[in-house]
């Protein structure tokens, strides 16, 4: 024969039926508080303090849609709608609901909001971009991290015509 008769067998006392149903839902038990503190409750969080910086938007805050777009906040309509301004001059209304994230918020106005540690107001900062004074330029690249200037002689595709190959068979 190749199978035995298997016999069930009782339990010793009436009360190891619940240890034994205990110790089978055990591993569930413990699956499902490692789901929660390391998916749920992370994800409860992030989308309160979501909320709180929905309810705080302001205008000048920098925010990405849900469909990618990066944004500046221009006004704040109502509870539901923003404006936001995606483009020079091109703004758009938005659901407040389809922001997922807020970038930057602009500093507040205060009296040491135009000052940096150089002593230097943000205004005067401002006014030497655009001079060409300090090292940089209108878009904040210093002039030194731009290449050496090409000579205005030959185009590129000249001068590689020109040259001779080195492998060229004599």
């Amino acid at each position: 024969m190749l199978f035995s008769t298997a016999f069930a067998q009782t339990a010793a006392g009436g009360g190891s039926d619940f240890q034994a149903q205990l110790v089978q839902f055990a591993p569930l038990i413990m699956i499902a508080a490692v789901f929660y503190f390391l998916l749920i409750r992370p994800q409860q969080q992030r989308a309160k303090q979501l909320k709180t910086a929905l309810a705080a938007l302001r205008r000048g805050d920098k925010i990405v849609t849900a469909g990618g777009m990066i944004a500046s906040v221009s006004r704040v309509i109502n509870d539901d709608e923003v404006e936001v301004e995606i483009a020079a001059g091109i703004k758009v209304r938005v659901v407040r609901s389809t922001i997922t994230t807020i970038l930057s918020k602009p500093e507040p106005a205060g009296k040491d909001a135009g000052k940096d540690k150089g002593g230097k107001s943000g205004e005067t900062k401002d006014a030497e971009a655009e001079t060409g004074e300090g090292g940089e330029g209108t878009d904040g690249s210093a002039k030194r991290r731009r290449g050496p200037a090409k000579p205005a002689g030959k185009a590129p595709e000249t001068e590689a015509a020109d040259a001779k190959p080195t492998d060229a068979p004599k």
